[in-house]
């Protein structure tokens, strides 16, 4: 009877070392499965990671790219920009022919950054302003830009101080390409010993205002097929590459379309912002849409000057020109 207890307590005893060790295999194999599962997870975390990093590093790649290239852009445009003190200064401006007086002891301040419209009757001595300021026309007083003397220098010599002009009819080469013009204009700045160098493909300058005078895909087209308003705008183009911050125009829409005259209007807008821009025009749509500022002449003297709604409520000014019309 002794052996049977100890049989059965010996068969108890197993059981409870077969339980025990049931229990834990079966803990060690829950371990086993969490333990894979934290490591599928690092693993999966850690990949993302990797990801977020080859992203990170892919974006700062591409942000140091767009400063250099933003930088790029700044340096040109501040290259091509003013600054306040870049105005022109009139006073006194005084023209004759043979005794006629064209001009009369005039003043006139026009700002950096502004679009200023000189309008009036034919005659009234608007274009004539513009010939002694850039030295085609002789005559008396002062006229400063950047504080440098304009008055009694040869034209080339202005245009080298930040002059330019344009006249009513575009003066570009025809049988040169758009691209081939621009280069000749920028040309006109180099020293002498570097027009002699040769070109390797096109400058950031002029490719730049390609696409500010809108005339990149005209790029190789020769200037003489341009209809008007590309000719124009590719003069303009020529006298920002010679990095003019004065720019005299003489009736630059004469004979656009008016989505050229708008075009044009953008474009001169555009200038505005860091050059002084003056524009001769009989275009009264034209210079509504697009003046900062205006200055009205008769007679060779300035009969008034103010804004667009200034001038337009200056019963002096409608007598004399608005409401007669040309």
């Amino acid at each position: 009877m002794s052996n049977d207890i100890n049989h059965k307590e010996a068969t108890v005893t197993t059981n409870t070392t077969d339980v025990a060790d049931t229990t834990v295999t079966t803990d060690t194999d829950m371990d086993a499965a969490q333990l894979r599962e934290e490591a599928r997870q690092m693993r999966d975390e850690a990949r993302r990671m990797r990801d977020e990093v080859s992203r990170m590093k892919d974006e700062i790649v591409s942000e140091r790219k767009r400063m250099e290239d933003l930088k790029d852009e700044l340096a040109v445009l501040d290259d091509r920009g003013g600054q306040w003190s870049d105005y022109l200064e009139v006073k006194g401006l005084h023209v004759e022919f043979d005794g006629f007086v064209a001009v009369k002891n005039l003043d006139l301040t026009v700002e950096h950054g502004d679009l200023r419209f000189l309008i009036g009757p034919n005659g009234a001595g608007k274009t004539t302003i513009i010939d002694a300021i850039t030295g085609l026309t002789p005559a008396t007083g002062s006229a400063t830009f950047r504080g440098e003397q304009l008055l009694g220098r040869k034209p080339n010599d202005i245009v080298k101080l930040g002059v330019g002009r344009t006249f009513q009819t575009a003066s570009v080469v025809e049988e040169l390409s758009v691209l081939e013009n621009l280069q000749l204009a920028e040309g006109f700045r180099k020293k002498t010993a570097d027009l002699f160098k040769k070109v390797k493909g096109v400058s950031q300058n002029i490719q730049y205002m390609l696409d500010v005078t809108g005339l990149t895909a005209d790029a190789y087209k020769p200037a003489g097929i341009l209809p008007h308003g590309k000719k124009q705008w590719l003069e303009i183009g020529m006298l920002l590459v010679q990095d003019a911050h004065l720019l005299l125009l003489d009736e630059p829409v004469a004979g656009m379309t008016p989505e050229e005259r708008q075009q044009t209007g953008e474009l001169l807008k555009r200038c505005s912002r860091n050059r002084t821009v003056i524009i001769v025009e009989h275009d009264m749509d034209f210079m509504r849409s697009f003046a900062d500022s205006v200055t009205v002449l008769n007679q060779g003297e300035i009969l008034a000057e103010g804004s667009v709604e200034d001038i337009q409520n200056n019963e002096e000014v409608v007598r004399i020109y608005l409401g007669g019309g040309e």
